[in-house]
């Protein structure tokens, strides 16, 4: 991953939490004798190190959108304790007693406000030295909506320049001369900084430019794309003229619509230290989700990506992972799990259980398994119904169950069962199943991976009850289909248990 990379801002805070906790182990270490101790002590640091980084990322310490002063502080000192917790708990089972618990108890004194002051100085000193780099789209105003989402308030460092449009006809005033001196004068040294500023309303406020580089005129922006500068028409000498002239970073471009002279000016301008991405490739990893507006076939056929899942390796250690997860999830939720019987047993009439077939891998029918939290007649016209905000059918102990997310614990049968996964798409009934597949395009794209207890998208979007979110779901089952990876696996269990704990998605 070079630095330009979209998610470089949460792996230089992922590095510098790394050294943070070092110092506190290393502060309350002491030597010992015996090198049974020792060989003890590195062992504890291994599980010291993942279980404080483990806790910072379930508490969103890793989003600069959440940076929120107090707010951040406090989910600092939550993560902390809940990572000595686990820690404590952990040697506690082993029965270590020459453990690092006295670099737990510096950690819980010092880590918090270490990390929260990290935090600050980092973004801080990112906004103060370096400006938020300038994106410039070689697209249509619908990519223009499309990248201005990517670049969002979860990407603060990122600013939408402008757009070249593909469709506009050549500017008047631009001279091919003038590009040309124009680029002669860039490619000898380096691009020239100019500062440019929008109002939060996306209008322009100011513009600081050389008179002696002339600027293409400014088109009239369509509804679509009304806060994106329309810059003119995308040709080579527009391009080159707007990225030596403005300062610009980062050069986003549909690249199905790309011509050969576009291409050979683009290469020009990656050897001089211009980032270039496809729209759907910067759109991807700077949102994680795949936009169904711009996906089509032939880079589906041609993408990296798409095949570790079906790898036999990764098949097979994600199958034991989910075994091992299995196992040890309804052996420490039984107690649990049998008081959430109980409980639906005594509020309503009908079976503890409730079966409903779903649509599995391959598209192969399955009975999911839930402890049921609705009236056993919620169906009584026979037609199937999305779950909707305080729905009626849910009964007063369904409720609880489905804001604790604890309806879901009989599902690890089905893993174990090998109908489901730990990680996956959600799997839907029959009916949506047929409907969204006619409605959404590649929508039969998330059948080929095993159906998950939890999933990208459940961590990533609200509990969906409409074709429009069916259809946001599937850009981030897609995301995960693409790039799916133990690391990818672990980011989602680790999100699933931020939902959990602060009570988000469910109805």
């Amino acid at each position: 991953m070079h630095w330009g990379h979209p998610n470089r801002d949460k792996v230089a805070l992922f590095l510098g939490d790394i050294m943070l906790i070092l110092l506190c182990a290393v502060a309350g270490w002491k030597p010992q004798q015996r090198a049974g101790d020792m060989t003890q002590e590195l062992v504890s640091l291994l599980v010291l190190l993942p279980a404080y980084v483990a806790a910072i990322y379930v508490f969103d310490l890793y989003s600069q959108a959440r940076l929120n002063g107090l707010g951040t502080f406090l989910r600092a000192i939550l993560a902390v304790g809940l990572g000595s917790g686990f820690c404590y708990v952990f040697f506690h089972l082993v029965q270590w007693q020459n453990a690092c618990y006295r670099s737990i108890e510096l950690s819980n004194f010092i880590l918090p406000a270490t990390t929260y002051a990290w935090r600050r100085c980092y973004f801080y000193n990112f906004r103060r030295f370096r400006p938020a780099d300038k994106l410039l789209l070689v697209g249509s105003a619908k990519d223009a909506e499309i990248l201005r989402g990517a670049v969002g308030q979860d990407n603060p460092r990122y600013h939408l320049f402008g757009m070249l449009n593909l469709g506009l006809g050549r500017p008047k005033g631009l001279e091919k001369a003038e590009a040309s001196r124009s680029l002669t004068g860039w490619l000898g040294g380096a691009p020239r900084a100019y500062a440019y500023a929008f109002s939060s309303a996306g209008s322009e406020a100011s513009l600081d430019h050389d008179p002696a580089l002339p600027m293409p005129r400014v088109e009239a922006a369509s509804k679509s794309a009304r806060s994106v500068r329309n810059l003119g028409p995308a040709t080579s000498e527009t391009l080159l003229q707007v990225v030596a002239g403005s300062g610009i970073d980062v050069v986003v471009v549909r690249s199905d619509s790309m011509t050969s002279e576009l291409a050979g000016v683009l290469t020009q301008l990656r050897f001089n230290g211009i980032q270039v991405y496809s729209l759907l490739e910067f759109c991807m990893r700077a949102s994680e989700q795949l936009p169904l507006e711009i996906l089509n076939e032939f880079w589906l056929c041609v993408a990296g990506g798409f095949d570790l899942l079906q790898a036999r390796f990764f098949r097979r250690l994600k199958r034991v992972t989910d075994i091992v997860l299995s196992c040890a999830g309804l052996l420490l939720a039984w107690p649990l799990m049998l008081v959430a019987a109980l409980a639906v047993r005594i509020d309503s009439p009908g079976p503890i259980l409730f079966r409903q077939l779903r649509v599995g891998w391959m598209g192969r029918p399955f009975e999911v398994l839930k402890f049921r939290s609705m009236w056993t007649y919620a169906e009584k016209e026979g037609r199937p119904q999305w779950a909707a905000v305080n729905d009626p059918r849910v009964t007063t102990v369904g409720k609880i169950l489905r804001k604790l997310h604890l309806d879901e614990l009989p599902q690890m049968i089905n893993v174990l069962r090998g109908e489901m996964s730990f990680v996956g798409p959600r799997p839907e009934r029959p009916e949506f199943v047929e409907l969204l597949s006619e409605s959404i395009k590649f929508y039969a794209l998330r059948h080929y991976v095993l159906p998950g207890i939890t999933g990208w998208a459940q961590v990533n979007y609200p509990y969906g009850c409409s074709l429009e979110d069916a259809r946001r779901k599937l850009q981030y089952d897609l995301y995960y289909i693409c790039n799916a990876s133990p690391l990818l696996d672990l980011r989602t269990l680790l999100r699933t248990a931020r939902v959990v704990l602060f009570r988000q998605g469910s109805r």
